[in-house]
């Protein structure tokens, strides 16, 4: 008989909430967890450690946090940013950021996740930022960044709150609303973009120093784009020796697998790999899981009141069936635990595993990222998202974009069928820059030595008015350049793929308690990938299949942009607007329809089509 048990079966406990159900720590801004000190307190020790030495002016390596899929990396963050949150004290500013990018964009993704996390994060009944700018105002006159130090007075003053945190995370504003901020208009490019993102995260953490920020780099394998992916790995390489190099204050806490340790040691300069501190989270002891169970159960007072007499500590879990898990050549995660638990309790409720078919859980994940992408994908986003999106899912049709060593004006460059390169651009910029973008793409595109594809998509519309950047593109269409628009739907379903992806990859997404292959999420999604996606990748790659002929870009960018205004118009007073004839806009809006819809009747009009799923 088992220790866990006195053979008094007929004890119910179906009343009382499973203390196991939550075996993964989805977020460090999770609410009240079960928090076991002794698993991993070493790890936890020496990054309080270096936090205070780091406030004292000693400067460490960046430290390197791996572990197989559910070691309990996200955990140790999590208890991290609760240890830095209850220390009155002092006020150590604290992020933790996936880092689900392309590398062309990681300085934006970066910056967009820090102000997110200072600005939106509740934190001592106020934000990070509130609490620094209190704390730090004098600060902000010797900020060297010009239009950060007028964001940040204008925020000290309670001016501007929208914008001033829209403009931290680099969100696009009108002109008019910089004009009256005090800020240059935004007329940057992408690599501009880029710099000045990076700017933006030093100048933030210079705003601190010498007080120290942390910055948590959770999935940094989702750099990459695919398994062995080398430009996601410079790209990693890159990140931390910037970081460690010209952001002194900051302590940067990378989360990573176990095989990427290996990887980056193979791959990356000694330079490189002396600015970063692998620290292994080690498999579990007997003595830690038991520690884990119990900690899980004293969690629900009322399991000690339902124990039957005579029966172990740890009922109704017989914790001698956990220690093959010890023994195995993997040793035992936190993860891997507390599934095994969740089922035993499970079975003493008498209630079935709730696991069905792996086919279910990948429907579900993918449901679930479709609804955070419908919450998440904006005019300003989508452009990260496709510059993700498109590398992950093209490789999944045998296609490697390349990124280094590439014309300036191409964003990916993949070798097609047949041999023959295919340029994507991702050209969602505002209409000036998209002008001088086009104009360069027009005097360095060769059609004769390789395809163009340029991506503007639905929710990044061209005004009818910039008639230089229109004229540019169609002379590109004439030319044999493939012109893609996606719509919201598609750019939702491009995202929801792209995440499921980066959780295979990274092994947070997980069935009956253990990482599921990225291999078998890659051949599910070439299964069930939403049309409106699976067409934006055979227009990529010219398999679309033939049709009538469509009608100019420009026009549906123009004609997106009118209805993005108006939502509904008649065809006459459209036609009037665009300079084109009805027939051309009423076809127009046929070949689009998951952006645009006709309305018949006496005065025939055209309306946008709002996904279903987008909430609106």
């Amino acid at each position: 008989m088992s220790p866990s048990h006195s053979g008094t079966e007929a004890v119910r406990i179906e009343g009382v909430s499973n203390p196991f159900s939550d075996s993964a720590v989805g977020s460090v801004w999770n609410g009240a967890m079960v928090d076991v000190p002794e698993i991993h307190a070493q790890v936890s020790a020496g990054l309080r450690r270096i936090i205070e030495e780091r406030a004292a002016g000693i400067h460490h390596r960046c430290q390197m946090l791996y572990g197989d899929a559910g070691s309990g990396k996200t955990h140790v963050a999590r208890r991290m940013r609760l240890e830095l949150e209850q220390d009155a004290s002092r006020l150590v500013p604290f992020a933790w950021i996936r880092m689900q990018a392309s590398p062309s964009m990681m300085w934006r993704h970066l910056r967009r996740n820090l102000a997110d996390d200072l600005t939106r994060r509740p934190f001592r009944d106020s934000t990070q930022l509130a609490a620094l700018l209190a704390a730090r105002r004098e600060a902000i006159e010797a900020v060297e960044h010009r239009g950060l130090a007028v964001v940040l007075e204008h925020l000290a003053e309670g001016r501007f709150r929208r914008d001033g945190r829209a403009w931290l995370a680099g969100d696009l504003l009108p002109d008019a609303v910089l004009d009256a901020m005090g800020l240059s208009l935004a007329d940057a490019d992408e690599e501009m973009s880029e710099d000045e993102s990076r700017r933006v995260v030093y100048a933030l953490a210079a705003l601190i120093a010498p007080w120290p920020m942390v910055l948590c780099l959770d999935q940094l394998e989702a750099l990459q784009s695919h398994p062995r992916d080398a430009n996601g790995l410079f790209a990693i390489g890159k990140l931390l020796a910037a970081l460690h190099d010209d952001a002194p204050n900051v302590v940067v806490v990378g989360c990573v697998q176990t095989g990427l340790i290996a990887d980056l040691a193979a791959s990356l300069s000694k330079a490189e790999q002396d600015r970063y501190q692998a620290l292994a989270l080690r498999p579990l002891t007997g003595a830690e899981v038991r520690a884990l169970v119990r900690a899980r159960l004293q969690s629900r007072p009322e399991i000690a009141r339902l124990r039957p007499p005579g029966a172990g500590e740890y009922w109704p879990i017989d914790v001698s069936r956990l220690d093959p898990l010890v023994e195995s050549r993997e040793g035992a995660g936190a993860r891997k635990v507390i599934f095994e638990c969740e089922q035993m309790f499970r079975a003493a409720q008498s209630l079935p595993s709730q696991d069905g078919p792996l086919e279910d859980r990948l429907e579900e994940k993918f449901a679930e990222s479709s609804a955070a992408a419908a919450s998440e994908v904006r005019g300003d986003t989508s452009s990260s998202v496709l510059s993700d999106a498109l590398p992950r899912l093209l490789y999944l049709r045998g296609l490697k974009a390349e990124r280094i060593g590439v014309p300036k004006w191409v964003d990916h460059l993949c070798a097609a069928a047949g041999g023959r390169e295919i340029a994507v651009v991702v050209a969602n910029e505002s209409p000036r820059v998209l002008w001088r973008k086009l104009d360069k793409i027009c005097l360095g595109w060769d059609p004769r030595l390789r395809d163009l594809v340029i991506i503007r998509d639905a929710m990044n519309p061209i005004p009818a008015t910039a008639a230089g950047a229109i004229e540019r593109l169609e002379e590109l269409e004439r030319r044999g350049a493939r012109i893609v628009t996606p719509s919201r739907e598609a750019l939702i379903a491009l995202d929801a793929a792209r995440r499921l992806l980066a959780d295979a990859e990274t092994g947070d997404l997980t069935y009956r308690g253990d990482r599921v292959a990225p291999s078998t999420v890659e051949q599910w999604i070439r299964n069930h990938l939403p049309s409106p996606a699976t067409q934006v990748l055979d227009s990529v790659t010219g398999s679309a299949a033939a049709g009538p002929a469509k009608p100019p870009s420009g026009l549906v960018l123009a004609l997106a942009a009118l209805m993005a205004d108006c939502k509904v118009a008649s065809i006459e007073w459209a036609r009037g607007e665009l300079g084109c004839e009805a027939r051309e806009l009423e076809e127009c809006a046929r070949q689009n329809p998951d952006q645009f819809g006709l309305l018949a009747g006496a005065e025939p009009a055209v309306f946008e089509r709002i996904p279903a799923d987008s909430g609106a």
